[in-house]
């Protein structure tokens, strides 16, 4: 975000500033015609003469030569640029109590530029012209409360002050109370409102604010659902440079959604995304390097992808990094520093990291086995609605491994998972349901081959799933059925609501519903996701 809305009318500043300065610059010809005179030579990119005009006139004491001097060094205009010079100008200005050089002088303490960086003197200034109604300064005070940077954390005066910035059509400002409407962060949340506060950011051109309507109507918040619509805003945000639109565009045609995939159009969007440092689309890289997918397949890559989202503080990045380190993928395995990995991620609140924390702990990856340490893991993650996670919990009680086995907990667990798209879950409902364990009303191969078969199309078994069936085991008659059943399993959207209409619902069923985010083939990382709008971008 730039802080200079409100500065002098030389050559290069914004348009509307020019309009405000100059307008001030005439109100007081009489008194310093100097001033007026500045104003005139620097709009004709005369900087030597607008020099000798504002000298005198600022050293005078007339505020507008001293905000337009200030400029002048700060941007290097007919002269040495020179922050410092700058920002002692800026203040003889800001002590008059013009909100124009309070806010720039604001931004130098937040930047320090010119002056030692101060964010508690930064936000003083900016309060100051905030309270004169300087819309910049009230957008900048907000983003300060918002991080709590030179003022206590503080979501309901980062939403007071963008709202009275946006209130005077500042973009930035509006993009950011959509942001809290979405959140509801400092306010009520209000779909409604965030569309209104997005679209009029969008339309004054704002390209994070056009990238948030690609993101709102992708995901149907407080509209309907129109991937085209999408799709639009999408393409006119990333058109500007916008990373997360590039990165969600990109997304967009990997999956799909809204038009034909088109794989090398998706690399395109998500690479510049990753190579402009954006973190989530450096994940997403990773894992198109990972997969193979839109890419030649190639491990190392997909590590050193991960490793600079890692390097960013991203989650995501972080506990799949740890999982390329604790299996040896693309670099050597490692897991102690797999497990330093997962535990940054997992202290952000990552899932996928503690479900991986619960495995390593289980499989006494880089420290003594813990089954009890496994299961407190993996119950972190399950609330949360990981499906990994709530496969493996639902292991450990249908083995009785660190707890009283329990097939009930088992099929609710397994259940849950299934329900969301994982592969292992479906497995191992399979070879519940087959045998008729934890409560499914009788046993039935044929419905538990079909599971695991549906399974094994998304991945293949893995050593710490329960017992493969064997199809040939089944009559012919049975055989016949249960492709029958896989048919149906692939055709409906509600995989349980199939399994319940075969023989009725399990007498018993335990831990959550099958809710929350799906997994990734169930291989410890976390996977695609469309990146949703972030207040702390400026």
């Amino acid at each position: 975000m730039s802080a200079w809305r409100v500065v002098s009318p030389i050559a290069g500043a914004p348009v509307a500033s020019a309009v405000l300065s100059l307008a001030l610059a005439i109100a007081s010809a009489s008194a310093h015609a100097g001033t007026a005179e500045g104003y005139e030579a620097g709009r004709r990119g005369d900087y030597a003469t607008a020099l000798r005009e504002f000298q005198p006139a600022a050293e005078k004491g007339d505020r507008d030569a001293q905000l337009a001097l200030a400029d002048m060094y700060l941007r290097g205009y007919g002269v040495a640029a020179d922050a410092a010079i700058a920002a002692r100008w800026f203040r003889k200005a800001a002590e008059q109590g013009d909100p124009r050089a309070q806010t720039n002088l604001g931004f130098l303490y937040e930047q320090g530029k010119g002056v030692a960086r101060d964010f508690e003197e930064a936000a003083k200034w900016y309060r100051k012209a905030a309270d004169q109604g300087e819309p910049t300064a009230q957008s900048n005070l907000s983003y300060m409360a918002l991080i709590g940077r030179g003022v206590p954390q503080d979501d309901m005066q980062a939403a007071h002050w963008a709202t009275l910035a946006a209130r005077q059509g500042l973009a930035v400002a509006q993009y950011r109370l959509g942001v809290f409407y979405t959140n509801g962060q400092g306010v009520e949340r209000d779909d409604a409102q965030a569309l209104h506060w997005y679209q009029a950011a969008a339309d004054q051109g704002d390209a994070r604010a056009q990238s948030a309507l690609g993101w709102v109507y992708s995901e149907g918040r407080g509209v309907p659902r129109d991937l085209a619509t999408s799709l639009r805003w999408l393409q006119q945000s990333a058109a500007q440079g916008d990373p997360t639109a590039q990165h969600n565009l990109g997304m967009a045609l990997l999956n799909g959604r809204g038009l034909p995939r088109d794989p090398a159009g998706a690399e395109r969007w998500i690479r510049k995304s990753a190579e402009a440092g954006y973190a989530p689309a450096q994940v997403s890289l990773g894992l198109m390097y990972a997969a193979g997918d839109a890419v030649v397949a190639d491990e190392k890559q997909a590590v050193e992808w991960y490793r600079k989202a890692a390097g960013q503080g991203n989650a995501s990045g972080q506990n799949n990094l740890g999982w390329m380190l604790t299996n040896g993928l693309g670099i050597a395995r490692d897991d102690a520093a797999a497990t330093r990995q997962f535990r940054l991620a997992a202290r952000k609140g990552n899932a996928f990291a503690m479900d991986n924390l619960g495995w390593m702990a289980e499989e006494g990856r880089g420290q003594p086995a813990d089954p009890a340490e496994a299961q407190r893991w993996y119950r972190l993650a399950e609330v949360r609605g990981n499906a990994p996670a709530r496969n493996h919990l639902a292991l450990l009680y249908a083995r009785g491994k660190g707890v009283t086995r329990d097939d009930a907990a088992a099929l609710g667990g397994f259940r849950a998972a299934a329900a969301q798209g994982l592969a292992p879950a479906r497995h191992n409902l399979g070879y519940m349901v087959a045998n008729g364990l934890g409560g499914v009303p009788r046993p039935d191969p044929a419905a538990g081959v079909a599971l695991q078969s549906l399974a094994r199309e998304a991945s293949p078994p893995s050593p710490e799933d329960l017992p493969t069936l064997d199809p040939s085991r089944l009559s012919a008659t049975e055989s016949a059925r249960s492709a029958q059943l896989l048919a149906a399993f692939k055709r409906a959207p509600n995989l349980l609501a199939v399994l319940d209409a075969i023989a009725g619902p399990p007498s018993v069923t335990s831990l959550g519903p099958a809710t929350g985010a799906p997994g990734v083939a169930g291989n410890g990382m976390d996977g695609h996701s469309v990146s949703p709008p972030t207040a702390t971008q400026r």
